[in-house]
């Protein structure tokens, strides 16, 4: 349905708004107000609502920044029709911005809004199994937006099944999915945007759309990675394959081990191609409190082998915590579980599997904890090196728009530096240096001839550009997608929150 075509109701909504309301400063609350008044008040919370929904709704975020914004109202839709209504009513309005949000794992404020309308898809978080309509043995997945990865994975293992799923119980599909996502499953199966068979999406105008294979195939192709630039996706459609259990766990050594444990990435991203189930994530970590640095590993054989051959590097290292069991795919995540609550400046790169550069890394983190030793408020500082290996972005060749296929012409190392406080100023500080190493180590990436242009959009700081790594030509795709579904600029303007196309040169 087009503007031209919107109801009655809709189209007289200036005289339905109170005066008072449509004159307030608050674009936001125009919104909110609006809503109410077209008979969705049910799904309205305001801060003095009874019940306390809109506080709740606040202090589910992962990030104690975004906890901290405050929205005119929180919108919980309880469909896609829901939210088709309520888009249908803002975007008539002359003012007031949007934020969506998914799981909320987000360590700065793209899915949340002051003084706007946050549509909090909480509630719309269901995960139903039905047969493919294009084959008589593939079962697919259809999972709402505001799931997060623990609960599909176990409604999904119910029937001996698994997704692509994220490696974090707490992790939003929509935000994860969207980005492009990495799974403990990319091995066999590429980027979690690639295993999505169908988008359902609520357009600017409000239309509900699907987008797959053999309808809208341009923005089926475009919202692999694309973001939050083109609609409101309200249900992922993803393709399922037999689950098994997995074999692995989290491993902490004294920082005396470092080499060793870094040598066994970069050796088991060089097989990784003939070694498809093997996953490893190398944690440098700062505890501040007890002024103590190790290095960590998670490893993870999604066959449940437990003697992989990825890992034999690391036999010797005396583990000072070993956490390695065999399990299913959502005990494994919930593991990996963090319940955030603090302030976290985070910054990302990618460069080809060096050991120079990822020495380099290592002596980076060195020089930033004798920065930051003694500042009280500190928590921990923490590097993640992960496996990024060509072969990934060879799973989907041009069904993404992420351009992995012609970039990532090098196995590679997905880099990204955290902090962890809880005062504004600490959290400013931590930036400010996560900045400088940021741009020390690219520097010394390129020096070396290791640079790798792709930027991961679910890792890197504000002020980092993700949609230009992803090369012209889907810059210029996503641009031209962007304008066919929403003429008007609707998502780019009125829905502020993450990266957006038009910002990109």
């Amino acid at each position: 349905m087009h503007h031209s075509c919107l109801p009655a109701a809709l189209a007289a909504l200036a005289a339905i708004v109170p005066e008072t309301f449509a004159t307030a400063p608050d674009g936001g609350l125009l919104g909110c107000r609006a809503l109410v008044s077209a008979g969705m008040g049910q799904n309205v919370q305001f801060p003095s609502t009874p019940g306390g929904g809109y506080r709740s709704s606040l202090n589910s975020y992962y990030s104690l920044d975004v906890r901290e914004v405050e929205p005119s109202c929180v919108f919980k839709p309880r469909s896609a029709h829901d939210v088709s209504q309520a888009i249908k009513i803002i975007s008539n309005l002359p003012s007031g911005n949007v934020a969506v949000r998914g799981g909320g794992h987000t360590v700065w404020p793209n899915n949340n809004i002051a003084n706007g309308i946050t549509i909090d898809m909480s509630l719309l978080g269901h995960t139903k199994l039905h047969q493919s309509k294009e084959s008589d043995t593939a079962v697919i997945a259809s999972v709402g937006a505001g799931a997060r990865w623990e609960a599909v994975l176990l409604e999904v293992e119910k029937r001996g099944l698994s997704v692509a799923a994220g490696r974090v119980s707490t992790v939003g599909v929509a935000g994860l999915t969207l980005g492009g996502g990495l799974s403990f499953h990319s091995g066999r199966h590429g980027f979690t945007c690639d295993n999505v068979v169908n988008y359902e999406v609520v357009l600017a105008d409000g239309q509900i759309v699907n987008a797959n294979a053999t309808q809208n195939l341009d923005l089926f192709k475009a919202l692999k990675g694309g973001g939050s630039n083109f609609g409101i996706v309200t249900r992922f459609d993803f393709a399922t394959f037999p689950a098994g259990l997995l074999y692995g766990g989290i491993m902490m050594a004294t920082w005396d081990h470092k080499q060793t444990v870094l040598d066994s990435l970069i050796r088991l991203i060089e097989i990784n191609e003939q070694h498809p189930a093997d996953n490893q994530i190398v944690l440098f970590t700062y505890n501040a409190t007890a002024d103590f640095m190790t290095v960590g590993s998670i490893n993870v054989n999604v066959d449940g082998a437990t003697d992989s051959t990825s890992f034999e590097p690391m036999a010797s290292v005396p583990w000072l915590y070993d956490t390695r069991t065999t399990q299913t795919y959502a005990e494994m995540v919930v593991d990996l579980s963090d319940p955030g609550g603090e302030r976290s400046p985070w910054f990302s790169l990618c460069f080809q599997n060096n050991k120079l550069v990822a020495n380099k890394a290592a002596e980076l983190f060195e020089k930033l904890v004798a920065e930051c030793r003694g500042i009280a408020d500190l928590h921990r500082i923490q590097v993640v090196l992960q496996q990024l290996p060509k072969h990934y972005a060879q799973k989907n060749p041009g069904g993404n728009v992420l351009g992995m296929d012609n970039s990532l012409t090098e196995d590679a190392i997905l880099w990204q530096g955290q902090g962890y406080a809880q005062a504004r100023e600490t959290e400013g500080l931590l930036r400010e240096k996560l900045a400088t190493l940021t741009a020390e180590l690219e520097a010394y990436a390129k020096s070396v001839g290791a640079a790798t242009q792709w930027r991961y959009i679910n890792y890197v700081d504000p002020t980092q550009d993700p949609l230009k790594s992803y090369g012209p030509e889907n810059i210029a795709f996503m641009k031209g997608v962007a304008a066919k579904f929403d003429p008007h600029g609707f998502f780019q303007t009125r829905v502020p929150g993450g990266f957006k196309i038009s910002h990109v040169d």
